[in-house]
């Protein structure tokens, strides 16, 4: 998929940070979020369709029904953005078919035994073994809060862990 601009993982989803520097930095003309929680919440799902900025088209998905749309080439054709809630997500969403090339981790929420990664990014063990298949399968995974930090590496959060 050539229109995908950008997969992120950002707990807050759609949130001012997102809308004015990804969107405008990568020109994304549709933004589908992948979470089940989301998807099931009528409420959730409506905060998120008017989070977006006029002109960005959202949709709100399971992770199978992106798998199934993903596979079928139902995706949105043109500049794409997927948003992950969190890095399990991000993983099962893989595993079930949705092929990403690359994944920003963007902002994970920091609560429990985790540990920080870069900036203001943590991770717990479970989140690094979520995305640890993802990353041997080749996908390019790094963090980046904000387009103006460089990628920090997930072979170098791999560490951390070890």
């Amino acid at each position: 998929m050539d229109n995908l601009k950008l997969t992120r993982i950002d707990f807050r989803l759609i949130h001012g940070q997102v809308m004015t520097r990804w969107v405008k930095k990568y020109d994304i003309e549709s933004i589908v979020v992948i979470d089940d929680r989301s998807a099931k919440s009528a409420v959730l799902k409506k905060i998120l369709l008017n989070a977006a900025p006029a002109g960005v088209k959202v949709e709100v998905e399971s992770i199978e029904n992106a798998a199934k749309r993903w596979q079928a080439g139902e995706m949105p054709k043109n500049n794409l953005l997927i948003l992950f809630k969190d890095p399990v997500s991000a993983a099962k969403a893989y595993q079930a078919g949705v092929k990403y090339p690359s994944l920003q981790v963007g902002g994970v929420e920091g609560a429990g035994d985790k540990k920080n990664i870069c900036r203001n990014i943590v991770m717990s063990q479970e989140d690094i073994d979520a995305l640890k298949p993802v990353y041997e399968a080749g996908v390019n995974i790094f963090c980046q809060p904000i387009p103006e930090d460089a990628e920090y590496p997930f072979k170098s959060a791999l560490e951390k862990f070890n």
